[in-house]
């Protein structure tokens, strides 16, 4: 697979890819967490080498809506983002397909993935996208994997535990954003999405889900405010 894919090009503007975000679920009022977003920041800026940060927390604790948060803020600092649900095989194979099908619509000469069969193997269309995601040169993507809660580590004996490892791409470059409730997903820099310390930033968000106004020492919050 690798081989059909060579000679694609060189350049970071042979790789891009219009950002988007049409397939993930988006909390109207998010207030962003500004450490942990400095924290992601500093763990997967670089110079095009493998950087892999790891959210883990409880469920509904805000790892998804963090990680839109990061892509949004940063998504010129790469030439493509992707997002994968990886909550079993078959969704995260099919978050492999719909990836093949962007990059063939915005690049139509990698011409090694047109030949890949969308709808019926699916393997070869997750192969096909990590090859493409190894070429030489394409490194300044960002591959995202939400919801990987059923890790293959040791201990647990579900037979639908998922190996991640298994969908990475082989090549030492790029930035991947995992998230997971398990704190035993070891890959990478793990960061852990816990409740709001941050008094001002709770107060943000019960305005929003309110609709209320509420003060603090003299400061207004509102469901106005940015």
């Amino acid at each position: 697979m690798m081989e059909s894919l060579t000679g694609i090009g060189t350049q970071r503007e042979d790789f891009s890819v219009t950002f988007s975000l049409s397939d993930v679920p988006e909390v109207e009022h998010f207030v962003a967490r500004e450490e942990e977003l400095e924290e992601m920041h500093m763990a997967l800026h670089g110079d095009g080498s493998r950087r892999t940060v790891v959210l883990h927390g409880l469920g509904g604790i805000g790892k998804t809506q963090l990680t839109v948060a990061y892509a949004k803020r940063h998504k010129d600092g790469y030439s493509a983002i992707f997002w994968l649900n990886i909550k079993d095989e078959s969704s995260l194979k099919q978050s492999f397909a719909k990836i093949a099908k962007r990059i063939l619509l915005e690049n139509p000469f990698a011409s090694g993935l047109s030949s890949v069969d969308m709808k019926g193997n699916l393997d070869e269309a997750a192969d096909a996208v990590n090859a493409w995601l190894s070429l030489p040169n394409n490194t300044r993507w960002l591959m995202i994997y939400d919801n990987y809660d059923n890790p293959r580590v040791l201990g647990n004996t579900d037979p639908r535990a998922i190996d991640i490892r298994k969908y990475l791409p082989q090549a030492y470059q790029g930035s991947i954003i995992i998230t997971t409730r398990s704190s035993e997903v070891k890959i990478g820099r793990r960061l852990r999405v816990g409740t709001l310390k941050d008094v001002e930033e709770s107060l943000q968000i019960l305005s929003y889900a309110s609709g209320r106004e509420f003060s603090i020492n003299g400061k207004l919050y509102s469901e106005s405010e940015p």
